[in-house]
C-alpha cells in the first residue's frame, strides 16, 4: 500500500508487489543515455582518487617482493636475454645493422607498457569490486588508475636501456626528443583497449582466461623481435597482371616479378591502424637509434587508430557501466 499526494489530498493506491520486476529492463541498463561532457568533467574532477588508487597499487605491488621496486627493472631484463639468445641469429629478425639487444629492447619497453595496461587495466573492475557498490566516484579511475601504475613501472624499465646505450658505446639522438609524442599515442591506444576489456570482463568473465593468451600471440603479432618494414607498403589485392622478369648481374641469372595494375593496398598503414604500436616502435627505433626523422603517415595513422580505440572503448565503457556494481 502506497499514499500518492495530490491537489484533493492524500490517495492510498495498492500495489501488487508481485508486479515489480526483479531487475531494471534491458533497455535502461545497455541503452542509457550518456552525457560525456558530464562524465569527462566527473573525472577530472575525482584526478586525486587517481592518483590516490594509483599509489596505494604501487606500493602494494612490491610489498611483499624480496628484491622490491628492482622486479621493475629484472622483469624487462629477463625477457631481453631470453629474446636474445633465441632470436638474434635468425635473419627474418633484421636489426638495421644495430645491436640486437638494443633494438628489441626498444620494442619490448613499448609492448610491456601495453601488455600490462590489456592485463592489469583489464582486470582492473573485478580487483576493486569490493569498491564499486560502496563508492561514488567515477568508475573509469580504476582503469586509469593502472595506467599510472604502469607507466611507473616503464619509467624504472628505462633504466637498463641507459646502461645498453653505454655497453654498445652509443647514444641516443636528437631525434629523440620525439618519443614522448609517440608515447602519448600509445597511452591513448592503451586506455582505449583497457576501457573496453574491463567493462566487458565484468559480463564474461571467461575473457580473464583469454587474455594471457592474447597477450602472448600479440608479443609475436607486433613488430617486437622483427623490423615493421617487413610488412609490405604496397600488396596486390586483386586484378592486374604478374609480368616476369630476368635480369643478370655478374653472371649470375636473377629471376622476378611483380603485379602490373589493378589493386593494391599499403598493408603498413592497414596495421597501423589495427595495431598502433607498430608504427609506433617503428618510429622509436628510427628516431632514437638512427637519428631519422618520423614517418609521419604512420603516425597519423597510428593516431587515427589510437583515438578511434579510445572512442569506441570508452563509448562501450559508459555504455555498459550502469550494471557493474550488480553484476560484479
Amino acid at each position: 500500500m502506497t499514499v500518492v499526494g495530490s491537489s484533493f489530498g492524500d490517495v492510498l493506491v495498492e500495489t501488487d508487489v508481485s508486479t515489480v520486476p526483479a531487475e531494471p529492463p534491458d533497455d535502461i541498463i545497455y541503452h542509457h543515455r550518456v552525457n560525456y561532457l558530464e562524465s569527462l568533467k566527473n573525472l577530472w574532477a575525482a584526478r586525486e582518487i587517481i592518483y590516490t588508487l594509483a599509489e596505494r597499487d604501487f606500493r602494494a605491488q612490491y610489498k611483499q617482493a624480496s628484491l622490491g621496486i628492482l622486479w621493475a627493472v629484472l622483469s624487462p631484463v629477463a625477457t631481453l636475454v631470453i629474446f636474445v639468445i633465441i632470436f638474434s641469429r635468425v635473419k627474418s629478425f633484421g636489426s638495421q645493422g644495430l645491436p640486437y639487444a638494443l633494438y628489441a629492447f626498444v620494442g619490448i619497453l613499448c609492448w610491456s607498457f601495453f601488455a600490462a595496461a590489456l592485463g592489469n587495466g583489464g582486470q582492473s573492475l573485478l580487483n576493486n569490486k569490493a569498491l564499486l557498490a560502496k563508492t561514488q566516484f567515477p568508475r573509469e579511475c580504476f582503469p586509469l588508475e593502472t595506467m599510472c601504475v604502469n607507466a611507473l613501472n616503464t619509467m624504472l624499465s628505462w633504466i637498463p636501456l641507459a646502461l645498453l646505450f653505454v655497453i654498445f658505446g652509443r647514444a641516443p639522438r636528437l631525434a629523440t626528443l620525439w618519443v614522448p609524442m609517440f608515447m602519448v599515442i600509445e597511452v591513448v591506444f592503451a586506455v582505449g583497449v583497457a576501457m573496453a576489456i574491463s567493462s566487458i570482463i565484468i559480463q564474461m568473465r571467461d575473457l580473464m582466461q583469454v587474455l594471457p593468451i592474447i597477450t602472448s600471440l600479440g608479443l609475436f603479432a607486433t613488430p617486437v623481435i622483427w623490423p615493421f618494414s617487413n610488412i609490405p607498403t604496397s600488396y596486390h589485392l586483386t586484378g592486374g597482371r604478374l609480368v616476369h622478369h630476368t635480369t643478370v648481374v655478374a653472371g649470375h641469372v636473377h629471376h622476378y616479378a611483380h603485379w602490373v595494375g589493378g589493386i593494391t593496398i599499403n598493408l603498413q598503414m592497414v596495421y597501423g591502424f589495427f595495431n598502433p604500436l607498430g608504427p609506433i616502435i617503428a618510429n622509436a627505433r628510427n628516431t632514437m637509434l638512427l637519428g631519422r626523422a618520423p614517418e609521419w603517415n604512420l603516425i597519423f595513422i597510428a593516431t587515427l587508430g589510437a583515438l578511434t580505440y579510445l572512442l569506441v572503448g570508452y563509448r562501450i565503457f559508459k555504455k555498459l557501466e550502469v550494471n557493474f556494481a550488480d553484476i560484479a
